[in-house]
């Protein structure tokens, strides 16, 4: 019984180290994307079957009394162990009902959670070392040390390869063409009295920093354009030293990303949406109003009522400072009822369109009225 249980367990924790590193891995978001919502209910279905074992494991091993407890660098690793468990766990339960206990304690547990994966590598390793230095048959020997060097080797390696993208991630060079300098549009977006100190105290939390397409293009003001085009009355243009002097607003706004982390009190400026359709003029047969990326590849919709909800806005300055390129400036969607998959980076596009649209991660199976608290 005791066998059966914990290779169940280790099974299970396999199944969470994989599917958490392939879903962490900001690389993999494009490659994976087709199974993205498939590793994340994987993820979950797993974690909920991997609590049921350790309820009952637990309960087997303290009925037979077989903890060791007389060794005392073993109580150390069971109590450190547990305590690491008991905080996955509940960690994953928030994020697993996240809808019921809202987005603050949401975005602390998924801190938390991915916290104790990159804590749990060591021990994980710590305690395939010690099985591995316990005497068996020879008939047996062999094949344990293979599966407990297989299972350390994949563990330690996942765990460097994420630590070393990390790194990268955060040194990694712009990919500035010629002397162009990507992340600075003339003339910059002077903040209103409102976002510079920014009424909302300053945002709480931390962007995740990542595109689907793994790229960032690099844009420059001469060049950038933004068009509202399709079913208008008239379509619009404007170059950056045009749409900078645009009448804007500051509001304070959450943002949530779907995987449970999210960024609160941020204070916007920038364009509501609902302003800029009047510039154009809807006409009406139009039924949806679809953003594009300067990427290129992204795209999403709002129907038009979506659209015109107050909060819905073009952002240029966040906390009174503008956006930065790797989080979608010079100028981004934000629509904050939803999540963040709907908030188009780089948008230079509008259009009006009469049939719905699939966007990049609808397409690949995610809803697409994407309110928080869905999922």
């Amino acid at each position: 019984m005791r066998k059966i249980l914990h290779h169940v367990h280790a099974t299970l924790f396999a199944v969470l180290f994989v599917s958490g590193f392939l879903l962490h891995f900001s690389i993999l978001r494009g490659p994976l994307s087709s199974y993205r919502l498939l590793l994340m209910r994987t993820h979950a279905y797993a974690g909920e079957l991997f609590t049921a074992v350790i309820v009952v494991y637990g309960l087997y091993l303290l009925s037979r009394h077989s903890l060791g407890w007389k060794r005392k660098t073993y109580r150390r690793f069971v109590k450190i162990a547990f305590l690491i468990l008991v905080a996955w766990v509940v960690s994953g339960w928030v994020l697993l009902q996240k809808t019921a206990w809202g987005p603050v304690p949401t975005a602390y547990s998924f801190e938390l959670h991915r916290w104790l994966a990159y804590t749990s590598v060591p021990i994980l390793l710590w305690h395939v070392w010690a099985t591995w230095r316990k005497p068996l048959p020879d008939s047996l020997a062999g094949t344990r040390r293979r599966f407990f060097g297989w299972l350390a080797a994949a563990a330690g390696g996942a765990w460097g390869a994420s630590l070393v993208w990390r790194f990268q991630e955060r040194n990694r060079p712009q990919d500035v063409k010629g002397n162009v300098n990507c992340d600075v549009f003339l003339p910059a977006p002077e903040p209103a009295k409102d976002s510079l100190p920014p009424i909302g105290g300053g945002m709480q939390g931390k962007f995740g920093e990542y595109s689907a397409m793994n790229f960032l293009p690099c844009l420059h003001h001469d060049t950038w354009r933004f068009s509202i085009d399709g079913l208008v009355n008239r379509s619009v243009s404007f170059r950056w030293e045009d749409f900078v002097r645009l009448p804007r607003k500051v509001q304070v706004s959450d943002f949530h990303c779907v995987e449970g982390w999210s960024v609160f009190n941020i204070t916007y400026e920038g364009l509501k949406v609902s302003d800029l359709l009047e510039m154009a003029g809807v006409r009406t047969e139009a039924r949806y109003v679809k953003f594009y990326s300067a990427d290129g590849q992204y795209a999403d919709a709002l129907t038009l009522e979506q659209a015109h909800m107050e909060d819905v806005m073009i952002v240029m300055l966040m906390d009174g400072r503008p956006i930065p390129r790797v989080l979608g400036g010079p100028a981004r969607l934000i629509v904050p009822k939803m999540y963040a998959y709907k908030a188009v980076k780089w948008v230079t596009r509008i259009e009006l369109i009469d049939q719905p649209y699939l966007g990049y991660w609808e397409y690949h199976g995610f809803e697409t009225d994407a309110w928080v608290g869905i999922y």
